[in-house]
Parts: structure tokens; C-alpha cells; sequence
């Protein structure tokens, strides 16, 4: 079955800037460079066909815009600096004073009709915008198909509605019930390894490691001479120290060089007590290495409290003197994560890709 799209854009004029905006998203706004973006944009609000999309950018392309549309449009323009176009499936909403009128449906204005008639709304709408004019230059249907493309890798266009081809994913349980282990590499441990990788330089001094096992020394690349110790709250082969880590007296004051936490603070009933704790433990200037999943299934270990997103990481570990924050993972690897779709599966393009707001790992460098 061919292809269907539709638009799925947040526009945004300021500065004489024309910018794709994403709601409530941590994600940088996308600059809308060219004519030809905007023209395709109008069109799949209301055909999602590439094919007839194409058609239809032939004949709209260098019509002049029509005295009708330029005049319904002038009762918009005071509202122009704050303002949010919305392009959805067959509706362009007006939205007068951003945001707040999306949320309060106050000073709305619907210009579908008057689009689907014309297709001429947002080159109007936007006309005090600088835009690169390369509308002549989209001749032949290879043309148009690029620019879609790169609209939908932006996210600007997405499938039409009730086109997504679910395959695999289709189902009420996940393709690994073990987070991808039985076959193959978790993908949060493909990120814990690039942040190993990362920190493995400035793992010094007298270490301490909360819920590891003593192979990690090995694999953390331990330089000889240092000292490894490892706390658990259970005893076990290698435990050093046994103990809950929410008791600040298990570990002498101002006594680490490093601490390495892993996987450990989602299972802490609070774990931004356990920061206090390692913040005491460490010597000035030493440094803890920590990482929790923020996008994976539950893993009661026995218990299993909390998914601390980068913001809670910050917060934390806010005593700290430097914080250095990594956070790994993006719309695939999201999914991924949860149903148990391995590393091996994936690309490094999709794996490397970062979307600030589908984390699945997050890491910090915490400096006392």
C-alpha cells in the first residue's frame, strides 16, 4: 500500500522567522527555510496521497495568491508576534495568543475551508517570513519526494491516520519478557557502555561501588593500585560493605575517591537521600558516576520506586559542586527498551539519535 501522510507542525513566526515549534517539548525548533516546506505543509493538512500532494503543488506553486485570502487574512495579522498555526488533519487553527489558546480555547480561528479552497493560508499568513523561493526548483515528483521526506524525518509530517503499520509491535506483550536478553543486548546497556566508556578515565583513588559485583572491577578498567570495595544490601561473594545505602554511617566521612552507582537508584525509596549519603562519603573533589533507566519495564528487585528523568537527576544531586549530565535515547530506542528489541537489531544512526524527550538513559557525573 503506498504511503499517506499528514502535517503535524506547531508554526511560529518571530523575527521575520518562520520556525516549527514543538509543544511542551525540550526539542529546539526547527527553522522553516524554504517556500517550498510551507506549500507542502498546506497541502497534506488535506490530501494525504503523495501522488495527488504532487499534484496539486503543480498547479498551487506559482498561482498568485487571490485577492480573497489576502483580505480574510489582514484580521490576523495584529496577533502575528504571538501567535501559533496549528496543521493537523484537515484543520489549520489560529491560534491568537500561543499556547494559552490551544489550552483555553480562547481567540481561535479555523482557516481549513479557506485552505482546502486555495491551499494559499500559510504563504499569506506567513508572507512577512523570509523564505528562500524554490518553488521553480521542485519540477519533477523525485524533487517533491525528497522534500517530504526530510519533513517527515523532521516530524512535521507523519502517517496518515489509520495508515501506521504496526507489524511486530501489535501485541499486549512484549517481544522479550527479560528487557531483550534472550535475544541479544539490552539497548540501555548499549548506553550505560558509551557512559562507561566516558568515564572510565576518572574512575580513580579508593572506589566504592553500591550494588555492583566484583567482575565490574574488570570491566570498568580499574587502574592498578586503586582500592574497590563494593556495598550491597545483601551479603554475597565480593560484598565489602553490607547495608542499606539510605544509612549515611555505613561508609566513613570524606573517605571515596569515586563512587559507581548503577541500575540502583530506581530501586531506592529515596533516592535523593542516597546523593546526600555518597555527597558525605566523598572526599572533595571526588566524584560519583550514576545511571538509572528511564525508559524500561518493571524490575522489582525487590522493589522498584521510581524512573528519575534528567530533571530529578539535576535536583538530586544539586549539593554537588559540578554536575555533568548525559542523557541517552530517542523515540525508537524508547520502544525498543520496553519491548525487549535488542541493540543488535538496531542501527547506530538509531541508536545514537537523541531525543531530549524520550530518555531512556540518564547518567551524571556528580563532582563533590
Amino acid at each position: 500500500m503506498a504511503k499517506k501522510y499528514q502535517a503535524n507542525a506547531f508554526l511560529k513566526l518571530e523575527n521575520e522567522k518562520l520556525y516549527a515549534i514543538f509543544a511542551w517539548s525540550q526539542r529546539t525548533a526547527e527553522i522553516i527555510p524554504a517556500k517550498s516546506w510551507l506549500t507542502v505543509l498546506e497541502i497534506f493538512v488535506h490530501e494525504n496521497s503523495l501522488e495527488k500532494a504532487y499534484q496539486i503543488f503543480q498547479q498551487v506553486k506559482l498561482a498568485p495568491i487571490t485577492e480573497k485570502v489576502i483580505q480574510e487574512l489582514t484580521q490576523y495579522e495584529p496577533f502575528l508576534d504571538d501567535a501559533v498555526v496549528s496543521l493537523a488533519n484537515s484543520s489549520i487553527t489560529f491560534f491568537a495568543k500561543g499556547f494559552r489558546s490551544f489550552i483555553e480555547k480562547e481567540l481561535q480561528f479555523e482557516l481549513g475551508l479557506l485552505s482546502r479552497a486555495t491551499y494559499q493560508v500559510l504563504p499569506q499568513l506567513f508572507a512577512q517570513s523570509v523564505l528562500i523561493d524554490d518553488l521553480e526548483s521542485i519540477a519533477t515528483i523525485q524533487d517533491f519526494k525528497k522534500v517530504v521526506a526530510h519533513l517527515e524525518n523532521l516530524g512535521l509530517l507523519s502517517p496518515a491516520k489509520g495508515t501506521i503499520d504496526w507489524g511486530d509491535l501489535k501485541k499486549t506483550v512484549p517481544i522479550c519478557q527479560v528487557f531483550g536478553f534472550t535475544r541479544g543486548t539490552p539497548v540501555d546497556r548499549y548506553y550505560l557502555n558509551k557512559f562507561i566508556q566516558e568515564i572510565q578515565p576518572q574512575i580513580v583513588g579508593n572506589i566504592l561501588e553500591i550494588g555492583g559485583t566484583p567482575k565490574d572491577k574488570d570491566f570498568y578498567q580499574v587502574n592498578a593500585g586503586t582500592s574497590y570495595r563494593i556495598l550491597n544490601i545483601e551479603a554475597g561473594p565480593g560484598v565489602d560493605i553490607v547495608g542499606d545505602v539510605h544509612d549515611a554511617s555505613l561508609v566513613e566521612p570524606n573517605s571515596l575517591d569515586s563512587v559507581i552507582i548503577f541500575n540502583v537508584l530506581e530501586h531506592c525509596y529515596a533516592p535523593w537521600l542516597v546523593a546526600e549519603n555518597i555527597h558525605k562519603w566523598l572526599k572533595p573533589g571526588g566524584k560519583c558516576f550514576a545511571m538509572v533507566p528511564s525508559a524500561i519495564r518493571i524490575h522489582a528487585t525487590p522493589v522498584d520506586y521510581w524512573r528519575p528523568l534528567p530533571d530529578a537527576f539535576n535536583w538530586m544531586f544539586r549539593s554537588y559542586a559540578q554536575q555533568q549530565l548525559y542523557v541517552y535515547g530517542n523515540p525508537i530506542t524508547a520502544i525498543a527498551s520496553y519491548h525487549g528489541i535488542v541493540v543488535e537489531e538496531l542501527t547506530t544512526e538509531e541508536l545514537d539519535a537523541f531525543h531530549p524527550d524520550y530518555p531512556v538513559a540518564t547518567c551524571i557525573i556528580a563532582e563533590k
